[in-house]
């Protein structure tokens, strides 16, 4: 027996419309010189051979392994390479801290050889990841550089990190839109720099 198809009972195409306009719109209001600060702060990373351990959850998890590609690749040509690590990546690594010391733990755990030199970059639409703000926490002990990606109101991470860009939509899929744009744009500035 064939079930009858269901139409959707939204226009796809204003849908679409709507949310291009929308992220637009937000992108218009972030300040370049914020994201311009991000880049001398990586740059200023690999100057001193720090390493940059990027992390979020789910949509920005992708978003910080897309980062960490864009800046090897963008980077390449130059003499001292900027070293990045993705904490979301390694499944096996995630999984075991997950389930031996709780989720909240997940990156965190993986910072324990932070230095001074390195830079830590939370990507989280809410800001109030807990093993996010806790992986900032610990890079603010040590006086590693933390910077934070974040949406809606901002969160924890707006204030615990040094230098944050926000966001301010209640909307995952318009923020983690931005976020990306934001990271190409990071990416493609500091292979300029």
């Amino acid at each position: 027996m064939q079930l009858p198809r269901e139409t959707p009972s939204i226009d796809p195409e204003a849908t679409i419309a709507r949310h291009i306009a929308d992220v637009a719109c937000l992108l218009r209001d972030v300040s370049p010189n914020a994201v311009a600060r991000i880049v001398e702060q990586l740059h200023a990373t690999r100057l001193a051979d720090g390493v940059v351990y990027a992390f979020g959850n789910g949509g920005s998890a992708a978003t910080a392994m897309h980062l960490c590609n864009d800046l090897l690749a963008n980077g390449a040509g130059y003499p001292t390479p900027l070293r990045v690590q993705c904490l979301a990546s390694n499944i096996s690594t995630f999984s075991a801290l997950a389930n031996d010391t709780g989720y909240e733990n997940v990156f965190v755990g993986q910072l324990r050889s932070l230095q001074s030199t390195d830079m830590v970059i939370a990507i989280s639409a809410s800001g109030n990841s807990e093993n996010c703000v806790r992986a900032v926490a610990r890079a603010n002990e040590v006086g590693a550089t933390s910077i934070g990606l974040v949406g809606f109101d901002g969160g924890r991470l707006a204030t615990t990190c040094a230098l944050s860009v926000h966001v301010p939509r209640h909307d995952y899929l318009a923020v983690e839109d931005v976020h990306s744009v934001l990271c190409h744009a990071i990416a493609r500035a500091l292979g300029n720099a």
